[in-house]
Formats: structure tokens, C-alpha cells, sequence
């Protein structure tokens, strides 16, 4: 079964892919709020929640950087 992942993409700078964990304080990632494997999803449907939910939470602090969605090939 196929994974999916959210990742943050910034291309003020070159190009840069990662986890969007930056965008969180340290808190939610001490207190393990964002789960053992953070923005890593079973189905595409799941993925696609959080990466709107993504751009609803960061708007007005991102400009360029976009969120996109990974499949992991097996």
C-alpha cells in the first residue's frame, strides 16, 4: 500500500522540499500532537484535507512557499 505526504515546497530560494514541521511551534511536536509519522497518509483523500487545511491555517503567513502531494512508489 502506498503512502502519501504532505510536504512544503519553498521556491523563494532555489528549490526546497520538506516536512512542514517548521510551521508548527516546538509545543504540538513535545506534546506528539502531530503523530509518529507527521503529514504521512494512508489514502490521497487524506492528504488532500490537510493540505487545504494547510492553506486556510498559514494564508496570511506564506507567500511563497506551496504544500503538494507525494505518493511513495513501492
Amino acid at each position: 500500500m502506498s503512502k502519501f505526504y504532505v510536504l512544503e515546497k519553498n521556491t523563494s530560494e532555489g528549490l526546497d522540499i520538506k516536512l512542514p514541521l517548521g510551521l508548527f511551534s516546538g509545543v504540538a511536536l513535545e506534546c506528539e500532537e502531530l503523530g509518529e509519522e507527521p503529514f504521512t497518509f494512508n489514502t490521497l483523500e487524506e492528504a488532500e484535507e490537510v493540505k487545504n487545511a494547510l492553506y486556510l491555517i498559514f494564508a496570511k503567513k506564506i507567500s511563497s512557499t506551496e504544500f503538494i502531494i507525494v505518493k511513495e512508489i513501492e
